[in-house]
């Protein structure tokens, strides 16, 4: 059980969305073939270790990566989502190259569905769009119910000109959590770059996106950017 209580914290912590661009994919090199490990219990967690992981948990979820960062050396857990939460203090301050040694080690871990998410937000934000999808799909392959990463595959998809494979990832994320508005605006986002004005001004009505989010969504559409100054 407390194992599982770690592993509901740890599907809450869905911390830096990715970026409104990404470059085309220039790395030709062939990926290792990417194995989602069968399911794995995790480490036994005390009570007063779920706590200290909740709290740096937390720290990360609101921005503050250096203090989630110290206190996790602070409290000196050695476990898996110790490490999984070290990893991403380490990608939200910059530092991907030592998040991603710690993400590769727990591909084989119980966590492994939260490090290939990991791997593939790196992969992304260095502009590696087809690695990254490499490494979401295992990440969706690991945990398929979890919404944050059906809507991270969805925008690398989006990104790459996958429109259809992408527009089915935001409608299983939004079904899956029809409160999570970030991808609810991906939605919407990908309507209006389809020209599908009805039916994103309809989802907008569905998820109560109001005008101004409305307006925004279509400023970031191909042709409104290039209308711009």
């Amino acid at each position: 059980m407390k194992s599982i209580t770690i592993m509901m914290v740890l599907a809450g912590l869905w911390l830096h969305g990715l970026p409104h661009a990404l470059a085309a994919d220039t790395d030709t090199k062939s990926l290792r073939q990417i194995k989602v490990p069968a399911n794995k219990a995790c480490t036994d967690v005390s009570a007063e270790e779920t706590t200290k992981l909740g709290f740096i948990q937390q720290m990360l979820a609101e921005g503050k990566p250096h203090a989630a960062l110290a206190h996790l050396e602070a409290a000196n857990i050695k476990n898996e989502q110790a490490a999984l939460l070290r990893a991403h203090g380490l990608r939200q301050t910059g530092r991907a190259l030592q998040a991603q040694v710690i993400y590769e080690q727990l591909t084989t871990s119980c966590v492994s569905g939260y490090a290939y998410r990991g791997l593939g937000l790196i992969a992304s934000n260095a502009g590696h769009l087809q690695e990254s999808l490499r490494y979401l799909q295992a990440a969706s392959d690991a945990l398929p119910t979890e919404h944050t990463i059906r809507n991270d595959h969805g925008y690398v998809l989006m990104q790459s000109g996958a429109t259809e494979p992408a527009l089915h990832e935001f409608l299983t994320a939004v079904e899956l959590a029809p409160d999570y508005r970030q991808a609810a605006h991906n939605l919407i986002l990908l309507l209006y770059q389809q020209g599908d004005t009805a039916r994103a001004e309809a989802f907008a009505r569905q998820f109560g996106v109001d005008a101004e989010e409305m307006q925004q969504l279509k400023k970031m559409t191909p042709e409104n950017r290039r209308a711009g100054p």
